[in-house]
């Protein structure tokens, strides 16, 4: 993935979506983006899905609402 482009977001589904591979997603899904890594329920997802996630995420965004918080 080369450089660190995120250091931390959260994104959240607003729809449910398909992606072409066959993973499916409710709407409300939170996705979250800690240095370049995608993380669901607290868990990176496994390595062979870390790339096409992130790329969909990242090139989707209006399918997803910037949900980081800052504590």
């Amino acid at each position: 993935m080369g450089h660190t482009r995120i250091e931390q977001k959260v994104l959240r589904l607003l729809q449910e979506a398909s992606l072409p591979n066959g993973m499916n997603f409710p709407a409300g899904t939170e996705f979250e983006i800690v240095m370049d890594v995608v993380y669901m329920q607290g868990f990176p997802v496994p390595p062979v899905t870390q790339a096409t996630l992130y790329s969909w995420l990242v090139g989707n965004p209006k399918l997803f609402r910037d949900d980081t918080r800052a504590f």
